[in-house]
């Protein structure tokens, strides 16, 4: 049981070495080197130690073979125990398994060539001259001019050179290829940066849903997005004031300061729609001072049929919030400011059609009778007030908001309306009121003071 325990660590340590052998070769050059290095050494000192070791195992009379008389046929070799010239097929083998490395500097590379073609050319022509002397004479019967040992030691400084330059290229090639793979990479981050800006600037000028439809997949630019709404809500929010604010004189930097008073209320207004209480409302577009806003594009609740007026209009509701918050944060500018600039807003709520408007710079926009009322209830306002048609002062009253009734007013293309003006919300009744005045139980007027 003991020998298979340390038989199992043994097993599992092995994949670790291994492991952490090839990750040190991918990170540190000099391991590749080393490893290199170790296999040419071994490989070739092995291959150079056998055919010696086999070609001295030939007849002891190859030394003296000019003084013999014997003929070539008369001898007889056993070609297992090798023939001189298969060392170089080993040093070849070498070059060729020395090119896969593309990892290693082809000056190592042309270290290690040069120097195993240079102890080849030593081998051949001094300690085994008398070998490849004797071959030659065994093979062809008579000395040769130019034996063996001198046409070997050619080919091998060819192919060495040529391994040399096949090195050298693959080199360049493989730092063409790299450059032209970070260059891509930088491309592709490149064209991934622009594209997340491209979608971030998309999302900044249409909505959200309308923003996915048109990023979901490709368009035309003559196609045409517009959708049909049965329950939206419109507001439109102006500072009447600003006008008489605007002046194009040296003191406000020929209006420059104006128009950068007027940014910081609309930005403050957009920081609004950030939260999530709001997250049902959606800011159309401004026209000078004026701030347009919607609710419902993007309920889908309100569409279906038989649901609660409260399931229906809570964005109503909750676009009325957001026009008394835009009113809390304009006084809270005009303390910081030492102004007195006032909102004049109208809101209405029913059917309208939205799409987008242009190919190269869409705009998003809506349309209908709806809108134009919610115009009309803003721009016959008073300062300072919130102005509601009754249908929609119907619907607020279901979420506790308090109206008072201002009359009819003359409106352009729709004649007389009756129309409100929003006065607040009534308080909503603390847990304490409740407990008192539950059926069957007399407050204690004492505990409640």
């Amino acid at each position: 049981m003991s020998s298979n325990k340390y038989k199992k660590s043994y097993t599992l340590s092995l994949p670790k070495f291994e492991s952490v052998f090839f990750r040190a070769a991918e990170l540190r050059p000099w391991v590749r080197i080393l490893s290199l290095f170790a296999l040419v050494t071994v490989w070739i000192g092995l291959q150079t130690l056998k055919t010696i070791r086999r070609a001295l195992s030939w007849p002891e009379f190859y030394q003296n073979y000019s003084e013999l008389s014997l003929q070539a046929e008369e001898i007889t070799i056993d070609q297992r125990d090798g023939f001189p010239q298969y060392l170089i097929y080993y040093c070849v083998t070498m070059y060729l398994g020395l090119t896969t490395f593309t990892h290693i500097s082809h000056l190592i590379k042309l270290v290690i060539t040069v120097t195993i073609t240079t102890i080849w050319c030593i081998l051949s022509n001094v300690p085994m001259r008398a070998v490849f002397e004797w071959y030659d004479f065994w093979a062809y019967g008579s000395r040769q001019p130019i034996g063996h040992r001198v046409y070997l030691s050619v080919v091998m400084i060819t192919i060495s050179a040529a391994a040399i330059t096949v090195n050298r290229q693959l080199e360049l090639t493989s730092r063409r290829l790299f450059i032209w793979k970070k260059a891509v990479e930088e491309q592709k981050e490149k064209v991934a940066d622009m594209r997340r800006k491209n979608e971030a600037l998309v999302y900044n000028i249409l909505p959200p849903h309308v923003a996915k439809h048109f990023l979901g997949r490709r368009k035309n630019d003559e196609e045409l997005y517009s959708k049909s709404y049965n329950a939206v809500g419109v507001l439109f929010a102006a500072m009447p004031n600003f006008s008489d604010f605007y002046t194009e004189e040296s003191v406000n930097n020929q209006g420059l300061e104006c128009l950068r008073f007027l940014n910081e209320v609309i930005s403050d207004y957009d920081a609004l729609l950030e939260q999530q209480r709001f997250k049902d409302i959606i800011k159309i577009k401004t026209i000078g001072s004026t701030y347009m806003a919607a609710s419902g594009l993007n309920n889908e609740e309100s569409t279906k049929p038989n649901i609660p007026v409260k399931e229906k209009w809570r964005h109503l509701a909750d676009l009325t919030e957001f026009a008394l918050t835009l009113k809390e944060t304009l006084n809270n500018i005009n303390r910081e400011s030492f102004n007195n600039f006032v909102l004049r807003m109208g809101i209405n709520q029913g059917p309208i059609t939205a799409g987008v408007i242009g190919a190269r710079k869409p705009h998003y926009d809506m349309w209908g009778n709806t809108v134009n009322v919610a115009s009309r209830m803003e721009s016959t306002g008073k300062a300072g007030c919130i102005q509601v048609v009754e249908a929609t002062a119907n619907i607020l009253r279901e979420f506790g908001y308090l109206l008072d009734q201002r009359g009819l007013v003359t409106v352009k293309g729709k004649g007389k309306l009756m129309t409100y003006y929003l006065v607040g919300k009534k308080p909503e009744k603390s847990s304490l009121e409740d407990e008192n005045f539950l059926p069957g139980i007399v407050p204690d007027i004492g505990s409640v003071q």
